[in-house]
């Protein structure tokens, strides 16, 4: 089971809750990682072995500039940012994703959709 690493830009009130589905996971914040560049949070959660859950855009875009086949990256989209709903939206998906691969991947996560792109992402988003 993957560890998660929550973005600073999602409220850390997020942490306890998703403690709560048995989920290994810390915040950004937590990780000394507050305001740290995205390639950073990357490192780290490639070091760690996490999937790094994210508001940006921007780590999708690094993981296809660079072919990186690390780290799993879930990418929230039209969420609303209160931690309870987001942290049954981050669940669900994981459940989802879980049932439908193995391995790392990139997914973009609505509440009425998932997206899952196998890592590495060979094409330009």
């Amino acid at each position: 089971m993957f560890r998660r690493l929550l973005d600073e830009n999602l409220p850390a009130q997020l942490t306890p809750l998703l403690r709560e589905y048995g989920f290994d996971v810390i915040h950004v914040r937590d990780a000394g990682l507050r305001s740290a560049p995205d390639d950073r949070i990357l490192a780290r959660a490639v070091l760690e072995d996490r999937i790094c859950i994210t508001l940006d855009h921007d780590l999708h875009r690094l993981l296809a500039e660079t072919g990186a086949e690390v780290p799993s990256v879930m990418l929230l989209r039209n969420v609303q940012l209160a931690a309870a709903p987001t942290a049954a939206l981050i669940q669900a998906a994981l459940r989802h994703i879980s049932g439908q691969l193995t391995g790392r991947f990139a997914a973009t996560v609505t509440p009425r959709n998932i997206r899952i792109r196998r890592l590495p992402i060979r094409h330009n988003l």
